[in-house]
């Protein structure tokens, strides 16, 4: 059987593929746990076939994809030095395939149909945690909150923050059909009460934080050319502004307070006290990436103890620029710091060019969201989440092409196709 490239490679006629490929992805970041190997690899063939079929089109312009691989690869060659050799090598080459499947996905899958499987994704994810999930006592906080089929409540409100993202984008940024809007609203109603009886501090503010930068881009994007740089640097100075006051005067404490928390942030401050401990054993280059939290390691041992993870695994220091340090040494801690200043960076500068779309909008909030996610947990640091697949789609976009965000997602005069792009006049 001959499979046409464009139907494979092509963002405008690739919707049968690109679709499912990122439903596929979603459930495996979510529950490949549950599933088993065989999810994973899945996975894999899923995002190697378009490179297997079409590799010259794929590798056209590899400049961009090999200044990002930076970071995979230098986890790979902690391999050298690391503590835990088998576990650094096996973790970094499963990093560089989730990384590298973002990179591929970046280059042939539309925002539009990022947005509609993503949204299909999450709905499966959350009916799924309905229907096999349960609560969960947390020792820290000392109360029980709904976790759905994860592990963790924060993995659930964290999914459900996505799916919102996603659904009501369909809703708001692409002009999607009428029957998509009411999947997409539904959803996103799902997704709301997932969030709520997640109880999750992290995912609640992030989501907050993400709706506030999309607000904030969309009405930058309304002004002229001329007066965008302006409003940009007057809304980031105010932001640092509030934020230090914020600091300087107890509003951090008192967003504690509000959302039933302490000042140890449910005991993250003591975790990163002993990461900065064990990190400075080996500061440079770090004990290896994903050398720390094996079986055997004394202090691993005694963290997994004192916090009642029984189970000895995922677990971590729940701040992605700690755990990379402890991993992987400044050096690492200096390579995902860029990345991190390149996610927010690059979707402002998107927004001074006179020509852009609404997709914009929908980048920047994510941008935003794995930041503010950043401070208390590690998803685009680990391997097979959706954070490290998203992080670098988001910055292969931004990074690829000249206006790599503003290709029509769909040819609207074919019926089969399910969205389109919006004008930046929303």
């Amino acid at each position: 059987m001959v499979i046409s490239q464009s139907r494979l490679i092509d963002p405008a006629e690739n919707t049968l593929f690109a679709v499912p490929a990122v439903v596929l992805s979603m459930l495996v970041f979510a529950y490949s746990v549950n599933f088993g190997a065989i999810s994973v690899l899945a996975f894999y063939a899923c995002w190697a076939l378009p490179f297997a079929i079409a590799p010259r089109s794929l590798l056209a312009q590899p400049g961009t994809a090999v200044l990002l691989l930076i970071v995979p690869i230098f986890f790979g060659l902690s391999t050298f030095w690391s503590d835990a050799p088998g576990a650094t090598l096996r973790g970094a080459i499963q990093y560089t395939i989730t990384f590298g499947a973002g990179l591929i996905a970046a280059r042939i899958v539309s925002m539009g149909n990022l947005a509609l499987g993503s949204t299909i994704g999450g709905l499966l994810i959350l009916i799924y945690s309905v229907l096999e999930g349960g609560y969960s006592y947390d020792y820290i906080d000392g109360d029980f909150a709904f976790r759905g089929a994860f592990s963790s409540k924060n993995q659930l409100g964290y999914f459900a923050t996505l799916t919102i993202l996603f659904s009501l984008s369909l809703v708001s940024i692409f002009q999607s059909l009428r029957t998509v809007r009411f999947v997409a609203l539904v959803t996103a109603a799902l997704g709301f009460v997932m969030l709520w009886v997640s109880d999750s501090a992290t995912s609640l503010l992030s989501a907050m934080a993400a709706f506030a930068a999309i607000a904030m881009i969309g009405g930058v994007l309304l002004l002229p050319p001329k007066l965008r740089r302006a409003a940009v640097f007057i809304i980031v100075i105010g932001a640092l502004g509030i934020a230090i006051a914020g600091l300087l005067l107890g509003g951090f404490n008192a967003v504690l307070s509000a959302f039933g928390r302490d000042t140890s942030l449910t005991g993250r401050t003591y975790l990163w006290n002993q990461a900065f401990e064990i990190g400075g054993q080996q500061p440079l280059l770090g004990l290896g990436y994903n050398a720390f939290w094996t079986h055997g390691r004394l202090e691993a041992e005694m963290l997994w103890q004192e916090f009642y993870i029984t189970a000895r695994t995922g677990f971590h220091f729940h701040n992605a620029l700690i755990e990379t340090y402890v991993g992987v040494g400044l050096v690492g801690l200096a390579l995902v710091g860029a990345m991190c200043v390149l996610l927010f960076v690059l979707p402002l500068r998107a927004a001074l060019r006179p020509e852009n779309t609404a997709s914009l909008l929908l980048v920047f909030g994510l941008s935003v969201l794995f930041l503010v996610r950043s401070v208390a947990e590690v998803d685009f640091v680990t391997p097979h989440t959706v954070g490290t697949f998203l992080v670098s789609f988001i910055l292969m976009r931004l990074l690829d092409r000249p206006q790599p965000i503003h290709r029509p997602v769909l040819r609207p005069a074919v019926d089969v196709r399910f969205v389109s792009q919006r004008s930046v006049a929303l």
